[in-house]
């Protein structure tokens, strides 16, 4: 089934009633939704729970998907021809998904950006493009931020972008429905993936600062080491000199002896 027929079932079906209560669907249909909607509560997941660990990775696929879409744009705007139009989207988009992937400040703008407009643009559903752009300007302002407090801000952007996504698709597939009941499943996702990413945070910031305590360790026992290295040479040397005087100091009391026995 190619995209085209899928596109003229849903429309036949209507895209509130597809999404809505995809069990009713039957043949090939309902396997590709149903297999979608398991993918977006996977990737929403991801998002939601591991966050920040996991953020080179979103950096690299996001973008690569925004390099290509400006890429191609660009091109298409200057009337280039379609293979010319992939090649310069292509490039772009493995540019950024390059930086994101290695600068660690790039990966986290990139982030920050896309994650803000895109929460941005889920709650507020603008139909006009002032709004549209407002949202990018808000996700804007949230990347520049981010860039002084990366962490905390990652965290909470990816718990609740990833609880929303993971959220909606949940919902979705439960036989009960109900707004209530999908915003309860978001926030509770929300609320867990913040706080597990929180926990491992932690953890990890933990396990630095041991590691500086156990440099620092080491290089204080050498310190001492060395210390007690030149305290033992110091004290060599002053031995000998020691035995030297000892033994001047008999020498003179055997040659006082001497000169008494022979005034005698």
């Amino acid at each position: 089934m190619d995209v085209y027929a899928l596109r003229d079932i849903l429309q036949d079906t209507g895209y509130d009633m597809a999404l809505q209560n995809p069990f009713a669907l039957e043949g090939r249909i309902k396997t590709i939704i149903l297999a979608v909607l398991a993918a977006a509560v996977l990737a929403g997941l991801l998002w939601c729970f591991f966050g920040l660990k996991l953020i080179r990775l979103w950096s690299a696929l996001l973008g690569l998907a925004l390099g290509f879409s400006i890429g191609f744009l660009a091109a298409s705007a200057f009337g280039l021809e379609s293979k010319m139009t992939l090649i310069a989207g292509g490039g772009l988009g493995l540019l950024l998904a390059i930086l994101g992937a290695v600068i660690y400040r790039v990966g986290v703008f990139l982030v920050a950006w896309t994650t803000g407009c895109a929460l941005g643009v889920y709650i507020l559903q603008p139909q006009d493009w002032r709004i549209l752009l407002a949202c990018a300007g808000a996700g804007l302002v949230i990347a520049l931020f981010t860039l002084r407090f990366a962490e905390l801000i990652i965290i909470v952007l990816t718990g609740v972008y990833g609880a929303f996504g993971a959220g909606t698709a949940i919902a979705m597939l439960l036989p009960f429905k109900g707004k209530i009941i999908r915003i309860a499943i978001c926030a509770v996702l929300a609320v867990l993936g913040i706080a597990v990413q929180f926990l491992m945070e932690s953890g990890k910031q933990k396990k630095r600062n041991l590691e500086k305590a156990k440099k620092i360790r080491e290089q204080n026992s050498v310190v001492n080491d060395i210390e007690k290295a030149r305290a033992m040479i110091d004290e060599m040397d002053e031995k000998p000199s020691m035995g030297k005087k000892g033994m001047t100091g008999k020498k003179k009391k055997v040659k006082s002896k001497k000169n008494k026995k022979t005034q005698k």
